[in-house]
């Protein structure tokens, strides 16, 4: 199979995965695709009670096209909700994929975890979902129970699009200069994000949450990236990873 005949396949199952059919229409393609199958049986039995040939031959064409085709049809189609099963599978990676990764990776660290209790708490409205995590850093010493860390993000998920804000704390009553070293501190996160696809947005948010300064992040996916567990895994365990480099300097320099 050629390049171009893969990749026409490959739009046709996008296509079929995608396809949202109202339940008449499902009844009739089952009804349609039931009387062929049916009436190519029927041409086999007879083509072998009376011994036709050509029948015979004909009605193992059929079946030989028309049987996994149909299969494939059924299982895509009937297995498939369409932009339904796209808001079940974004409502799943925002509020039990995306804390699971970043829970795993700041619980996982070579038997030396930063990172005490740390919990997250999504809250879901449609497709945009707004963190806030919580922990305690590494002990300073035996009489301290660690340094309490918190971060607020959100993240949009837009089927083929990621819009991503981090909430940085800005200084209260801090000069310019001192608000510009403080955020200084994060941009080696920003410049890996960015190795990763994100694009980041020049103006930051000022002044829409109290006390904090919001950074956007814009991330192009995949045009299958819901239907796709592995895309939507690196995406997780990668998003998990940025958050632990914020975390990392808001316990370094927060």
């Amino acid at each position: 199979m050629n390049e171009e005949s893969m990749k026409a396949s490959g739009d046709l199952i996008r296509w079929l995965k995608m396809l949202a059919l109202p339940k008449w229409a499902k009844f009739a393609l089952a009804l349609v695709m039931l009387m062929i199958l049916g009436s190519a049986l029927g041409l086999l039995v007879w083509g072998l009670l009376n011994g036709q040939l050509e029948v015979i031959s004909s009605a193992v064409a059929i079946l030989t096209v028309g049987l996994p085709v149909g299969l494939i049809v059924v299982a895509l189609v009937f297995g498939d909700g369409g932009a339904s099963k796209l808001k079940e599978l974004t409502k799943l990676v925002l509020l039990k994929e995306v804390p699971e990764a970043i829970l795993q990776n700041l619980t996982s660290t070579s038997g030396d975890s930063h990172y005490k209790n740390p919990k997250i708490e999504p809250t879901l409205s449609g497709c945009i979902a707004d963190y806030i995590f919580s922990a305690n850093g590494t002990p300073d010493n035996a009489n301290t129970g660690g340094k309490p860390l918190s971060l607020e993000f959100k993240l949009e998920l837009n089927v083929r699009k990621a819009n991503l804000v981090i909430w940085i704390p800005a200084l209260q009553g801090a000069s310019s200069e001192n608000l510009s070293q403080h955020l200084e501190s994060y941009q080696s996160c920003f410049f890996g994000a960015a190795k990763e696809g994100y694009v980041q947005n020049t103006t930051p948010l000022h002044g829409v949450k109290n006390g904090h300064v919001g950074f956007i992040f814009i991330k192009t996916l995949g045009e299958d990236f819901l239907l796709n567990p592995g895309e939507r895994l690196y995406f997780v365990q990668d998003l998990a990873f940025f958050v632990r480099g914020l975390l990392n300097v808001e316990m370094q320099h927060g």
